[in-house]
């Protein structure tokens, strides 16, 4: 009998529009529009790439030429593009590149307008010209010491050791991602409030048959929690691969822990729609009202609109964190991506855990007293 209420609880969870937009539909066009919105600001204005340059031979400088090879390249300061004047100033005015070293004589930079891109030509510039001119103040001053002077100015003084405390995503426009995830496993909740709500006499005429049904109400709950975990979980998984493999989002390495994580949300996801569904009052339309609002404010909590409520909530009501479980699955994400070791992850997963287990036991007295007078 369990696998019969089972396989039809599936069915209806799939045929159902309402919980298959929210459920599925939504999460994936949020995160399509997220990525066009968001998807490649990190690279484009946060991230260091090499500053575009034209260089213009005029004539040969055997001291600027090993100074211009060391700087470019790939993952070097420069992107040197050499280049005759004329096509130098037409990559310019198109904004192709960044500026134009003309190498003659003298090395002189022109640029088309002011910027980060420009200030870091000018500097380099300027390090070169200062440069060259110790080198021949000391050639003429000093000529014996200028092997001394060249060495010395070659070598790279480090007064700071780098140091990478993470190989994870540094973009902090993920967070919004792991907020649509949270989103998510909260919107579960539809899928079983709706079953649960058939299971009710005073709810649907589905309900008043199933309660004059052979079939212990326990077994028909626990069917009907296995399909919406089932299907909820496939359609959190199918959202992960969507965004991982299609747009390219980088979630770090963890996989099976994400995966644990995903169960744990979907499964506190699908208690609440339970609790909430099983409540006496209001009716149907009230309690799916009543699920969207918790949802959506839990995750606009967990920054879903706006990036650095979460932080802000944590520096001074750090507790709203704690209970908040949409806040618990996005930190969980972030915590994953971030450091090397599992103890902030396995914090937040105990404790999303210990939510899901006291509303399943909340859930379990509340449907067990529902007593009806007459049908």
């Amino acid at each position: 009998m369990f696998f019969h209420v089972f396989k039809y609880a599936l069915k209806c969870l799939i045929k159902t529009r309402e919980t298959v937009f929210w459920t599925l539909v939504f999460p994936f066009a949020l995160s399509t529009f997220m990525f066009l919105a968001f998807g490649n600001l990190y690279e484009t204005t946060e991230k260091f790439h090499a500053v575009s340059v034209a260089v213009v031979q005029q004539k040969e400088n055997p001291i600027f030429e090993p100074v211009l090879k060391e700087v470019s390249g790939e993952g070097a300061l420069l992107a040197v593009t050499e280049t005759s004047e004329q096509q130098a100033d037409k990559l310019l005015e198109e904004d192709e590149v960044k500026g134009i070293i003309t190498v003659g004589d003298t090395v002189t930079l022109k640029v088309k307008e002011s910027g980060m891109e420009q200030t870091v030509l000018h500097v380099f510039l300027n390090q070169f010209l200062q440069f060259k001119k110790t080198i021949s103040d000391v050639a003429v001053a000093h000529p014996e010491k200028m092997g001394e002077t060249v060495k010395k100015l070659s070598e790279q003084v480090d007064c700071f050791v780098e140091k990478n405390n993470t190989e994870g995503n540094q973009d902090d426009t993920v967070n919004y991602f792991y907020a649509i995830f949270a989103m998510t496993c909260l919107f579960a909740s539809f899928a079983s409030c709706d079953r649960i709500l058939k299971i009710q006499a005073n709810a649907t005429a589905l309900g008043q048959r199933r309660s004059v049904a052979p079939t212990h109400k326990l077994k028909g709950v626990l069917a009907d929690f296995a399909a919406c975990e089932l299907v909820q979980y496939v359609i959190v998984c199918l959202l992960f691969l969507y965004m991982r493999f299609v747009l390219k989002i980088d979630f770090g390495t963890k996989i099976p822990a994400i995966l644990l994580l995903l169960f744990v949300g979907t499964s506190f996801g699908i208690m609440l729609g339970i609790l909430v569904g099983s409540l006496p009052r209001p009716g149907e339309a009230g309690k799916i009202g009543i699920l969207i609002s918790v949802s959506m404010v839990l995750s606009v909590l967990s920054d879903l609109v706006v990036d650095g409520i979460k932080a802000l909530i944590e520096r001074n009501v750090p507790i709203l964190n704690d209970i908040n479980p949409a806040a618990l699955i996005s930190d969980s994400f972030y915590a994953l991506n971030i450091y090397e070791g599992y103890e902030r992850f396995l914090q937040n997963l105990c404790i999303l855990g210990g939510m899901t287990v006291a509303l399943a036991v909340i859930c379990y007295f509340v449907v067990r007293r529902n007593r009806y007078a007459s049908l």
